[in-house]
Parts: C-alpha cells; sequence; structure tokens
C-alpha cells in the first residue's frame, strides 16, 4: 500500500491519483508486516468551505418603474397616441436614468426610441403639410 504525502490515506499500489484527495504525491510502498502511517496518525479535518457574502440588492424604486414606464410608451408611441406617449417616455426614461439605481441602458434606449419616432412624426407633420419636399421622405437619391 502507497500513503498519500497530502493526506496521509492509504491507496493501492497501481493508483496514480490519491483516491482520498486527488494528489499524486506518495510515499514508499509499505510492506504487509509494517503498520499503516495513516492509522497510526488521525487525519485532521478539511476546513469548511469559504462562504460567498451575500450582495445586497439595490431597492427597487419609483424611478426604476418610471424607467420601464419610459420604454414601454416609447415603443407604444411609435404606433398610436405618440402626441402623449413620446413625451411621456422622454421625461420618464431621463429620470429613470439619473435617479433610477437599476435598468439605465433601458432608460437610455426609451430616451431614444422616443426620439426617433419624434423626429418621424415632425418629418411626416412638415411632409403631409407641404412644408418640405419629398426628398426629405423617401432620401435624395429615391
Amino acid at each position: 500500500m502507497k500513503i498519500c504525502n497530502n493526506c496521509g490515506a492509504e491507496n493501492k499500489n497501481e493508483n496514480v491519483f490519491c483516491s482520498t484527495c486527488g494528489g499524486n504525491s506518495f510515499s514508499e510502498p509499505l510492506s504487509p508486516d509494517m503498520p499503516s502511517a495513516a492509522a497510526q496518525q488521525p487525519v485532521p479535518p478539511s476546513p469548511p468551505p469559504p462562504v460567498q457574502p451575500i450582495i445586497p440588492r439595490k431597492p427597487f424604486g419609483i424611478f426604476d418603474v418610471m424607467t420601464i414606464l419610459g420604454f414601454v410608451s416609447s415603443l407604444v408611441g411609435l404606433f398610436c397616441i405618440w402626441v402623449v406617449l413620446e413625451p411621456l417616455a422622454v421625461i420618464s426614461s431621463i429620470l429613470g436614468f439619473f435617479k433610477g439605481s437599476r435598468y439605465k441602458g433601458l432608460a437610455a434606449a426609451g430616451f431614444v426610441i422616443a426620439l426617433i419616432a419624434f423626429l418621424i412624426q415632425l418629418f411626416t407633420a412638415l411632409y403631409n403639410g407641404n412644408i418640405i419636399g419629398k426628398w426629405a421622405i423617401q432620401g435624395v437619391f429615391h
């Protein structure tokens, strides 16, 4: 039998790795009439695994709700009631971005979508009022 130099456990002579700890350093094999070193010394218990600290999450506040409201209203405002929903999206997204504790990217996306929707509606209204030409809507090279 081989004795593991790492944990002191007995292993078969043909083992390459310790069956207890997985180590690969062994002392000379013991003869059958020689008492085991592992039997003479008790193996100390292994230390407990380290405890991972629990990171507290930031509380979900009203400004985080406003961030979500701003994003959703910017998307819905693309299709209906844009006069009401797009300004609501801009205000909610700005408040959510600067005062909210989560979802900064969602607030920025809501703000950008609301501004793009506003520009689309502005150019469409200017075109329908014959203030700007067809090139502003369909492009210069169309």
